[in-house]
């Protein structure tokens, strides 16, 4: 079984970033420890103004942009209302914002001033959450998204990858690690109850079967699933129930192979996908029967992609948006379920992580 571990690699005065070793196993890592990895397989945080971090992705994708970034944020009056895509861009600091009608799409706003932004989404109002990672934060923007964020979540000591949020306004935050002792601390999940700034519940796992949780959705029982890496830096799934009760992460198993940990998302029928951005393809599950996952029920090839990480269902169910981190950096439009190519690319640049829509996928919409 290979997996996929993290050394250090420079990148000049930027952060050091996990190193891809192979393809992570299914086994349970229960019976793992911090001192099942050497020193040398540590993701170390070491952070330089204006430089990403980028300990969430494979190597292939870390770079520095020098994309031309707007000195204040913006949003086109004619957009207002409409259908958009919002793309988050760690290497500047940005998020950009698209609409979703016409192939020939042009940059309809974005918003500024933001530290290594990665996972991001939005509620059914059209607010945006943005993990603004370096900050320790999540910053809530309020259509039309040019001013002041309506909230700061503080996500104090922590380093948050992704953020979710649920049907009754809770808001859950995955954490790589906790600083100043990341690698070697465990990974958690903040929840904040609706209008907070300060987190409600936080869990980890004492079986360092998260070392770091990356990305989160709800489902509409509010279950929260999450992804990440467990000590021996291969990909774990799990559950989070109770909100701001919520006492622990239960571990999921499963034997299908991943290669590393991406975007989730709950689809319309209910059942929950993956993005694998190391085999490039989203992997559809039923949820998990006696705690672990089958094999897939449905599969959604990303052909094209170089390194697709976060992703979003459109509220129809049918189409969805990745934000794809290789390459020239970029967002593309795929069929879910389908086989093909993107039926639509944006030039987005620098470095997509996250990726969200207006309006969201919903039980309304189901």
């Amino acid at each position: 079984m290979t997996i996929l571990r993290a050394l250090p690699v420079a990148l000049g005065a930027s952060a050091t970033l996990a190193v891809l070793a192979g393809c992570a196993g299914g086994n349970s890592p229960a019976a793992l420890s911090p001192s099942a990895t050497g020193a040398g397989q540590a993701v170390q945080r070491q952070f330089a103004p204006g430089r990403p971090d980028n300990s969430v992705l494979p190597p292939n994708v870390a770079r520095i942009s020098n994309k031309p970034v707007t000195t204040a944020s913006f949003m086109d009056p004619d957009a207002a209302g409409k259908p958009l895509i919002f793309v988050s861009d760690a290497a500047d600091g940005v998020v950009d914002i698209y609409t979703q009608a016409g192939k020939g799409k042009k940059l309809a706003g974005q918003i500024t001033g933001l530290t290594e932004p990665q996972g991001i989404t939005t509620d059914t109002s059209g607010n945006l959450y943005v993990a603004n990672t370096n900050s320790s934060n999540v910053l809530v923007y309020a259509p039309p998204y040019t001013g002041s964020p309506m909230l700061t979540i503080t996500d104090a000591g922590e380093y948050p990858v992704d953020v979710a949020v649920s049907s009754t306004g809770i808001v859950a935050v995955t954490n790589i690690c906790s600083a100043p002792a990341c690698p070697l601390s465990t990974g958690s999940v903040s929840m904040y109850a609706q209008g907070s700034t300060t987190s409600c519940a936080t869990v980890s796992d004492s079986a360092f079967n998260f070392a770091q949780v990356m990305f989160a959705t709800f489902n509409d029982k509010g279950a929260l699933y999450i992804d990440g890496l467990n000590s021996g830096y291969q990909t774990s799934f799990g559950l989070v129930t109770g909100g701001c009760q919520a006492t622990s992460i239960t571990y999921i198993n499963y034997v299908y192979t991943v290669g590393f940990p991406g975007g989730i998302q709950i689809d319309t029928e209910g059942r929950i996908s993956f993005d694998d951005p190391v085999r490039e393809q989203i992997d559809t599950f039923t949820p998990p029967a006696g705690g672990a996952f089958g094999d897939p029920v449905a599969l959604t090839p990303l052909t094209g992609a170089t390194t697709p990480l976060g992703y979003a269902l459109l509220a129809s169910g049918r189409d969805l948006y990745v934000a794809d981190s290789g390459g020239s950096g970029s967002a593309e439009e795929y069929k879910y379920t389908g086989i093909g190519s993107a039926i639509n690319t944006i030039a987005v640049g620098g470095q997509p992580i996250g990726i969200a829509v207006t309006p969201p996928i919903t039980k309304e919409n189901k």
